[in-house]
């Protein structure tokens, strides 16, 4: 079957993966990127993950006009409240306060793509959700290596915490030499891990 896909949902929550941060003489810090889900609206509180800083939308700009709301699958740029561009990154996730957590471990469905080297369990990658990117080790389950052109379910367990929501799309690369490997969809952003939660 192809794989359907499916129109940005307007409904639902706030999640602007961030690809830019800057400083706007008058203004203070601004962050750029596509709205992948929700809206939001000039003076709404929002949280910036995984860093938890909580903030308020000072001012909105969509194609270099101020605007009063930005909603899923619009590019915006948006004007933070009290937040230090040092404290910001690409990669780091603008979201409805409150209502996401950053999370170290994933269960998604990968697929490899043809031609590439074979996927060990336990193996390192790269993963690219969103705008962020981090080093993953993928944990597959029920078999010791995923061929090319196969998919199977896995466990990623990240370096660094990242925000997904199921369905949301990512790629792997090889851990060195960097190169696409593979992608697939996000099923569950917090599973149990497999073993005791320390912390």
């Amino acid at each position: 079957a192809a794989l359907k896909i499916e129109p940005k949902p307007s409904g639902g929550l706030f999640r602007l993966p961030i690809d830019r941060v800057f400083t706007l003489k008058g203004f203070g810090t601004v962050v750029t990127g596509t709205a992948v889900s929700g809206s939001i609206s000039v003076d709404e509180p929002v949280e910036i993950l995984p860093a938890k800083i909580n903030t308020r939308i000072r001012g909105l700009q969509s194609h270099g006009k101020p605007i009063q709301k930005v909603y899923a699958g619009q590019r915006a740029a948006v004007n933070l409240q009290g937040v230090e561009k040092e404290d910001l990154k690409r990669g780091d996730t603008l979201v409805s306060q409150g209502r996401f957590s950053p999370t170290d471990t994933i269960d998604a469905k990968v697929e490899l793509l043809p031609g590439v080297p074979a996927l060990k369990t336990r193996g390192l990658v790269h993963l690219h959700i969103g705008t962020s990117e981090t080093v993953a080790r993928v944990i597959l389950y029920g078999r010791e290596q995923l061929r090319p052109s196969e998919s199977c379910y896995c466990q990623f367990r990240l370096q660094d915490p990242t925000v997904a929501q199921s369905g949301d799309r990512y790629i792997i690369r090889r851990f060195s030499p960097v190169e696409t490997i593979g992608g697939g969809e996000v099923l569950d952003p917090s599973p149990s891990r497999r073993r005791k939660k320390h912390g």
